[in-house]
Order: C-alpha cells, then structure tokens, then sequence
C-alpha cells in the first residue's frame, strides 16, 4: 500500500468543563480511498475533521501531510495545503451568481481565473454529474442538490488532494447521491483521498474502502471494505443500544383512532427570503393524535411553511388555525402559548442560547408566563430530559455552546417533545442526531401522538425517517405539495421522483 496521503497521530482534544472530545486518536488516509469516520453524537468525528481544516487547534498530537508534520492555522491555511471541506450547510453568497461564488473563493487563496474559464469548468462537472445548473444564476434560486454540486466543485478548482464532506451528502435522494458518488470515485482514483462523515451505515457500506469509528472521543474500529458489516459496526457505535435501532414502521401498539383537526392550514402563500414565491397554495390538515410527514430535498418551501405556521415568518395568503384559533400573522408567542412545540431547521438561532446552560435553556421555554424561575423544578426538568435522551455530557450547567451538535438537537428535541400539549412542528427532528437516538426520538414522537393526541407535522429529507413515522405524507417540491399518499402502499420510486423532479 502507498503510504498516507494524509494522517492524523495521537489527537487530543478537550473543551472547557473538562469535555475530552477527542483521546490519543490516530488515522491514515490514502491516495485513491475512500474512507468514512462513523460514530454516535459525541464521539468526536466533527471535532477531528475540524482540527484537519484548522478550524480547531490539538491539544496533543499531530497532522502529517505527505509525509511530514505540518500545522493547520485556519482553514485558508488548510485549503493552500490542499485539504478542503464540505458541509451539511452550504457555505455560499446567495445574493451572488455560481461563477462568482466559485472566482471568490479561488481569489481568497490567491488563484485567479478568468470567469470563462469558471463557467466553462464548472459547465463540464455539471454535465458529467448529470445536474443542470445555469452557472450565472443567483444562489438563492438553486435547490440544495445544486448548492453542493457547486460546493463540490470549487473544492476541485481550489485543487483538494484530500476532500471531506461531512454530513454534505447524507440527505440526498438515493439517486442524486449516486451521481456525485461516480464522480467523487473519479476524483480518488486521480490519487487524491476522499473523506466522508455520515450517520447513515449503509451509506458508509456502500461506498467506504475503509471505515474508522469512534466513541466517546476513541478509536473503537478500522474496519476494511471486505470486513465491515452492519451489525458489527452498530455494535462498535452503540453497544447494547444497538439492538434498538429499527426502520420498521410504528405500528401496534401504536395504533388509536385520530381525533378532531388541530392544525388546520389553507391555501398558505409565503414568500422565501429573497422575495421569491416559498409555499404557493398549500391546503393540509392534521388532527389530534396524527403523525403528518412532509418528504422533499431542503430548499423547496418545507422550512418556509413550517416557519409560517409557528408565526416566525409572514404568510402573504391563506390562515393558519391552531385548535380552532386563527392565528395568521400573529407572532411566535401566541403559538408557542397555544402548546405548540417547535423544533426548528436551524437550532442554534431559532431554538436555544449557545451562552447559556441547559438548565437555563430549558427554563426560558417553561417559564415564559412567570415572572419567577423555579430553578429547582427546571434542574430536576433538566437532569430527568438529560437522562432520558442520553445527552452528555450529563450536566445541567454545561453551556450549549459547549455540547456537540448532536447534544444540541437532543437538548431542543427532548424539551420540545416535553412541552408539546396540543401540537409539534418539526424540521429535521433527527438531523445530526445518530441511529440509536433517532430511533429513540421517533417513538417517542410516535408514543406522545397517541398517548397524548398530540398533532405532529413534521418534514425531513430523510425519506427514511418519513416512512417510519407518517400515518399519512405528503412531497414538497418547488413550492407545491403533492398528495397525501399512503406510507405503506405508495411505492418509494415515486416518492423520490416527485422529490426531484
């Protein structure tokens, strides 16, 4: 075997309040590999890609770059050494055109092209992708498949030997992934190396040559592609809890008759955030002990609808009733006072106080009508959600900003579901969130629904998690909702076409 391309040797990380992230951590990468850094919430995979792209500084330990030790001061640093990053989140200007997004960045390391040659470039790895882009269109008006093709691409201008993607991928329909896997394995095979963070197994089954995992902050596995398997790898994730995970529909003894309609939405129009037409027309309801799933790639009006109903953005057409209630236009407070839980796409401004503690968190959203705070009933709140959804570390004072992002989610996520009496509007209620904790949340969803007659609308791009968990769904795409459809008995071919057409 050729020796590494790039390693990472003995890596130590801890964070204030003692968090070790990261313990005595080792990896190789080689030219021409595909490799996949698997692990629970928590275990230290977006810290240790983080410290690769200079975005963290080591402890202890240390980065070696063809074969010798080099320091990684930010991540224009890395990005001159060749190592480049691609997230769940596009990083882009949307108010500027393709080309110019993919000149800026060449320019901030000093490579200047000529916008012909961009435009040409990037004609010629969209063609061979097989997705079509207009390269001097706005980004605003692009679908999330679009902004990571043109994410991907500019990491191939700026001349990425070693290109991580982390979480960029996983939401992508089956058949779009495909697209960029065929490309991405031509980019390997020119000797570069290709690294891939992911919750998703099978994902990591179907294209890793090698699998590391960790847990808890140490190296568990370095598995190759002929001995990795599913169960072995849930094993190495998870322990005992891995016999939990399932994608088998919630059925008995989930099934009770539904109630009366609680959210009741007609002929909703809102505009997106630069003026464009987000949600056009949009009718559905969902009644008391109902479980509705919106299915559709991220960008196409899930988030606008969703932030509409819970009155964080202005419907231009159309009423928003809640148990009977017109609440159109009348702000977040009037909802959230309604018993509506909200667990939002982007948590971290929509959702919690990255300053603050959990317990202080978790009081902001139970105490909203008192004037007084009784802390010790929201620390016992705190350490009984803390317990049941397995946040760590297991500290109610521990500041959010202090927590990995899947701590986050299961912070907002397990407070939400607690507050929720009479609805939960969810975006992505496991995104980030590993399999054993998303199987957790999606019962517990489930178990609340029909325990409660809670009324739950949620969308994700996990077309997984849809199936499992809708008693009806339906696909948003450009604006439009199609259906309702049958989980159980519509085909999953035509879900996905209706997401991507």
């Amino acid at each position: 075997m050729s020796s590494p391309l790039l390693s990472v040797a003995n890596i130590t990380k801890t964070f204030p309040g003692g968090v070790v992230a990261l313990d005595e951590v080792s990896m190789d990468f080689h030219p021409g590999e595909f490799t996949v850094i698997l692990g629970e919430n928590g275990a230290g995979k977006s810290t240790l890609v983080k410290i690769m792209y200079g975005i963290y500084t080591p402890d202890k330990g240390s980065i070696i770059l063809k074969g010798r030790e080099v320091e990684i001061k930010s991540s224009l640093d890395a990005i001159k050494k060749g190592i480049v990053m691609v997230s769940q989140i596009p990083q882009l200007v949307d108010r500027l055109t393709v080309v110019e997004n993919i000149s800026l960045s060449l320019t901030r390391i000093g490579m200047f092209e000529t916008m012909t040659r961009v435009r040409r470039f990037f004609k010629e790895v969209s063609e061979k992708i097989g997705i079509k882009v207009n390269p001097d269109a706005k980004v605003w008006s692009l679908t999330y498949t679009q902004k990571q093709l043109i994410e991907i691409t500019r990491a191939i201008l700026l001349d990425a030997m070693v290109l991580i993607l982390d979480e960029a991928l996983t939401y992508l329909p089956m058949e779009e992934r495909r697209k960029f896997y065929v490309y991405l394995n031509e980019f390997k095979e020119k000797g570069r190396s290709v690294i891939l963070i992911t919750h998703k197994i099978p994902e990591a089954l179907e294209i890793a040559d090698k699998i590391y995992v960790l847990r808890r902050g140490k190296l568990v596995g370095a598995l190759d592609k002929a001995s990795a398997n599913i169960d072995k790898i849930r094993d190495l994730m998870f322990g005992e809890a891995a016999k939990t995970i399932t994608y088998e529909r919630f059925t008995k003894p989930y099934e009770t008759p539904i109630g009366d309609i609680v959210l009741n939405i007609r002929n909703l129009v809102v505009e997106g955030d630069y003026g464009e037409i987000a949600v056009n027309n949009v009718s559905l309801s969902v009644r008391a002990g109902e479980i509705i799933g919106i299915a559709g790639v991220v960008g196409n009006g899930q988030r606008e609808l969703l932030e509409a109903i819970v009155g964080l953005r202005r419907v231009r057409e159309g009423r928003v009733i809640i148990d009977n209630h017109d609440v159109t236009n009348k702000g977040v407070k009037l909802t959230r006072e309604s018993g509506v839980g909200f667990i939002p796409d982007q948590p971290l401004r929509y959702a919690v106080s990255a300053d603050n503690n959990i317990v202080e968190n978790v009081a902001a959203l139970f105490s909203r009508k008192n004037f007084v705070v009784n802390w010790k009933s929201m620390r016992e709140l705190s350490e009984k959600l803390i317990n049941e959804y397995g946040i760590y570390p297991p500290r109610p004072e521990m500041h959010v900003k202090l927590l990995s992002g899947g701590n986050i989610m299961k912070t907002v996520v397990s407070r939400e579901l607690e507050y929720a009496s009479k609805a939960l509007v969810a975006y992505n209620p496991t995104r980030g969130l590993d399999e054993a904790t998303s199987t957790f949340v999606r019962r517990k969803m489930k178990e609340k629904a029909v325990n409660s007659k809670l009324a739950v609308l949620f969308a994700s791009e996990d077309l997984d998690e849809v199936l499992q968990l809708s008693d009806s769904l339906y696909v948003m795409n450009r604006g439009v909702l199609y259906g309702p459809f049958d989980p159980v008995s519509t085909p999953r071919s035509k879900i996905e076409e209706l997401m991507v057409v």
